[in-house]
């Protein structure tokens, strides 16, 4: 976006003779630029809010899946190039370690997977065969499946490392200052914030400034804590299936090691490292038919 782009400066008043799209687009700038969570957290949830509308409307008409992933892709996509100045972390920068630890995610993924359902089937279930794609027909079956594969290795590795491998990991780097930044929330929850201003916790969280933001300032791209892995790890493997739980943390800690070592890069060798292991997963299913490993 050029710098010189009016809507795109934090501060301006939004100019009324304007069309409602770029009045609309001027706040969601000014909004972006306010705090580091907000555009980094954007394309992520933009993208988890199409979820439920994708399998709504493919559950009514199949065929109609790859118009709506599509969409949904080509949105967090826009938002990530969009706001690309305000996240410098967001590279494309190649590793060659990004290879073989991409291929060893997808093994262990895979491994952890049906060993999960295998021996715990009453809690994980087992690899399915049927596929929705087979709804759609031949033709539009294979644009969508192959839609699906871009949409995998490309789009959702760029926004959910920026989401979780910079944002999470760096803004709860910290138990303590993390469990003040909770707090700070919750004042805002009506009864709940209410009763925690009358406690030594809700009153010391109410003294601090926002506590999220600074500490992803203060924590460096590749900063590793006990504690940051954890949470940002839960929170990867919340919007995971359960049977894909356990590799959630072998990928975490793969994705969070390659980091570690490449972070004067960027975020790239860990998006290709992530891009990779999607890809493998979208390969081993055409090959083997477990649609469930998509």
């Amino acid at each position: 976006m050029p710098d010189d782009d009016p809507q795109y400066q934090p501060g301006n008043p939004p100019d009324v003779s304007q069309h409602w799209v770029l009045r609309w687009m001027g706040y969601l700038d000014r909004w972006a630029a306010e705090n580091p969570w907000h555009p980094r957290v954007l394309p992520f949830i933009a993208y988890v809010a199409m979820l439920p509308v994708v399998n709504w409307t493919t559950k009514l008409l199949p065929i109609s899946y790859p118009v709506m992933y599509t969409i949904q892709g080509i949105l967090a996509a826009w938002l990530l190039w969009r706001y690309r100045k305000l996240m410098p972390e967001l590279t494309l920068s190649f590793h060659w370690l990004a290879v073989p630890v991409g291929v060893l995610v997808a093994i262990v993924w895979i491994w952890l997977g049906i060993w999960s359902a295998n021996n715990l089937p009453s809690a994980f279930g087992h690899p399915g065969t049927e596929s929705f794609f087979d709804q759609m027909g031949i033709t539009v079956g294979w644009i969508g499946f192959s839609l699906r594969l871009v949409g995998m290795a490309i789009i959702v590795p760029l926004f959910e490392e920026l989401f979780i491998r910079s944002l999470l990991l760096r803004s709860f780097h910290q138990f303590k200052t993390t469990m003040i930044g909770f707090t700070q929330v919750l004042l805002d929850v009506p009864l709940i914030g209410e009763w925690l201003m009358h406690t030594r916790l809700g009153t010391r969280a109410d003294k601090h400034g926002p506590i999220f933001g600074a500490q992803f300032d203060r924590a460096s791209l590749g900063q590793i804590s006990a504690f940051g892995f954890a949470a940002s790890t839960l929170v990867f493997a919340v919007h995971h299936i359960p049977r894909d739980w356990l590799g959630c943390v072998a990928c975490a800690a793969a994705y969070c090691w390659l980091l570690s070592v490449t972070r004067h890069k960027g975020l790239g060798p860990t998006c290709w490292a992530h891009g990779i292991t999607n890809a493998l997963l979208w390969a081993y299913t055409l090959y083997t038919g477990y649609w469930e490993f998509l």
